[in-house]
């Protein structure tokens, strides 16, 4: 390989349209050590400037502030890549949508957009009534990448109702399913954040005396929590084992309610019920010492403490504002344990409702609500501890 074809090579690298001549020597360099040093070198690279003249990849300066006459002979101080005549861009004629996709039509669409619908397209008219599939799946036989349509919810064209992820990708989500154990025949289920906590609960109500009491114990945080909650709707009917009440216990900072919120949305959608707070252990969270975290913004920070009781509000936001959040460790095995007495009802205690008096509680202890249905527990602002 010669001087010259070295240095087409990094020119044909290059972006901008001048290249420092110097640049291109050390390219010429490079694959002739003997180059550098040896007395035709100046010569050398003199030839391979006018070479790639003549291949038509470079023009030289034109006047005397281009060029270096320091010796003989003179050499540019820089090229410039010639300016390649552009392509016409070509408008893609008009496309026959399909009758589900004929709102196209009067729509503006990037050649991304017609990547992604071309194929759709394609479905709907050959197989307008395919089997719903996990979406992967669909992706994977669309578009040869299983990845193509992740996160394709959030796209403009399904936000804005036009694209339809059933109707029109003929698909489903396919979120990884809660992580849940069945430790009892109750009608709950408690989700809880952190593995520590976790670990914890799940030794306090693997042993609890009266099993009866016990429920299901979830394990869920994040966007993982909100996009796998609906799968345990699946968990309870494969089961023949409903829930009635669905607690959640995380940190006490901005993310764990964030994410609280957003996955009773996702529940509710999905048939589930609320999703609560468990007022009982948080009380006892807040009980503890805090640590520090960088301060939040008021207003994130009163959409995010909505979702607990009324009479919790203003204490939480108060921490997460000045900095402060509340971690789940800090509620550890042995003060978890002692927040649970085996000789109580076990639902009320971790949901915050206090045990009905006399009057409204039957011989066997369980609440009774008003209007004598057993069992029932007020929404998250009506919680008392």
């Amino acid at each position: 390989m010669t001087a010259a074809d070295r240095m087409a090579a990094f020119l044909a690298r290059q972006s901008r349209q001048r290249v420092e001549f110097d640049a291109l020597a050390g390219a010429a360099d490079q694959g002739d050590s003997s180059l550098r040093c040896s007395p035709e070198r100046r010569q050398v690279l003199a030839d391979a400037a006018q070479e790639l003249v003549r291949r038509g990849l470079a023009r030289l300066p034109l006047g005397q502030r281009g060029w270096d006459y320091s010796a003989h002979p003179p050499l540019p101080r820089w090229v410039n890549r010639p300016v390649l005549p552009r392509t016409p861009r070509t408008r893609p004629g008009p496309r026959a949508w399909v009758a589900q996709l004929s709102g196209l039509v009067a729509l503006p669409l990037t050649a991304g957009d017609r990547a992604l619908l071309d194929p759709v397209n394609t479905l709907l008219r050959d197989h307008p009534d395919a089997e719903l599939i996990p979406l992967p799946e669909r992706s994977y036989g669309l578009y040869g990448d299983e990845k193509y349509l992740h996160g394709i919810e959030r796209h403009r064209l399904v936000t804005r109702g036009i694209l339809d992820i059933a109707a029109h990708l003929r698909a489903r989500p396919s979120p990884a399913p809660l992580a849940m154990y069945e430790l009892g025949p109750a009608p709950w289920l408690l989700i809880v954040e952190n593995s520590a906590a976790f670990t914890s609960l799940r030794q306090i109500l693997g042993g609890w005396p009266d099993r009866s009491q016990v429920g299901w114990l979830g394990y869920g945080q994040g966007d993982h929590l909100a996009a796998s909650l609906p799968t345990a709707a699946d968990s309870f009917r494969e089961r023949n084992h409903p829930a009635d009440h669905l607690l959640f216990y995380a940190d006490l900072d901005l993310d764990g309610l964030e994410c609280a919120r957003q996955a009773d949305a996702r529940g509710r959608a999905a048939g589930l019920p609320a999703l609560l707070p468990a007022v009982g252990l948080y009380r006892e969270l807040l009980t503890t010492r805090t640590r520090h975290v960088p301060p939040a913004s008021a207003a994130r920070v009163s959409e995010a403490v909505s979702w607990l009781p009324s009479d919790m509000r203003s204490q939480v936001a108060d921490l997460l504002v000045s900095g402060k959040a509340l971690r789940q460790e800090a509620l550890p095995l042995p003060a978890l344990r002692a927040r649970l007495d085996p000789t109580a009802p076990l639902l009320p205690q971790m949901s915050g409702l206090m045990l009905a008096a006399s009057p409204l509680a039957n011989p066997d202890g369980a609440f009774v609500a008003d209007g004598g249905k057993e069992g029932a527990l007020a929404t998250g602002a009506d919680c008392r501890f």
